[in-house]
C-alpha cells in the first residue's frame, strides 16, 4: 500500500554544487529504483542552521516528497545515516492512503509552474540581451514648461555667510 511521505535532510553548506545535485539525485532515485513515485524536489538552499552541528553553522535544506511503501522509507533513512555529507534528516509521514490520480495532477501543476518560470526567466533574459543600438527618440524641447526661477533670494535663504559679511558692513 502506498503512502504519502516528507523526506527533509540538512546536508554539509561548502558541498560544491555538482555534489549537492548528484546527492538530491542520489536519494529520488533510491525512491523511484525502489517503485516509489517521486513528486516534488524542492532545494530551499543554504540557511544558517538553529545551533551548530559538527560544528558547522550553514547547511543546504532539501525536501522531497514522494509516494512509496515503508521499505522504501527505511532505505532512504538507512542510506541518509551512512552519508557523511547529511547533519540531520526527518521523514513524515503525510498521509495512509494515496490517490494516484491526484499526485499526478500535483505533479502536472508543478511541471506548469516550472515551465511558467523558465519562460519568464528566458523572456527577462531576452529582454536584457536586446541590442541597446534602439535609441529612444527624445523631443529637442520640453514638453512641460521648466518653471522660472527668480534670481532675487528671500532674506531665509541668505547663508550665514552672508549675513555675517552684511553685518560687519554695518557696523
Amino acid at each position: 500500500m502506498l503512502r504519502r511521505y516528507e523526506t527533509i535532510f540538512i546536508s554539509r553548506a561548502d558541498l560544491p554544487s555538482d555534489e549537492a545535485v548528484g546527492l538530491i539525485d542520489r536519494y529520488a532515485g533510491i525512491i523511484k529504483g525502489m517503485d516509489g513515485t517521486v513528486i516534488k524536489v524542492e532545494n530551499w538552499g543554504k540557511r544558517r542552521l538553529a545551533y551548530p552541528i559538527e560544528k558547522r553553522r550553514d547547511g543546504v535544506y532539501v525536501r522531497i516528497d514522494f509516494a512509496a511503501q515503508y521499505k522504501v522509507v527505511t532505505e532512504v533513512e538507512r542510506n541518509l545515516r551512512i552519508d557523511d555529507t547529511i547533519l540531520r534528516f526527518q521523514t513524515v509521514k503525510l498521509s495512509d492512503k494515496v490517490d494516484m490520480a491526484e499526485i499526478e495532477r500535483e505533479m502536472a501543476e508543478a511541471r506548469e509552474k516550472e515551465e511558467a518560470l523558465k519562460r519568464e526567466k528566458e523572456q527577462k533574459e531576452t529582454a536584457l540581451s536586446e541590442p541597446a543600438g534602439e535609441e529612444i527618440a527624445v523631443s529637442e524641447g520640453p514638453e512641460s514648461p521648466e518653471p522660472e526661477v527668480s534670481e532675487e533670494t528671500s532674506p531665509d535663504e541668505t547663508s550665514p555667510v552672508e549675513t555675517e559679511q552684511e553685518g560687519a558692513r554695518e557696523e
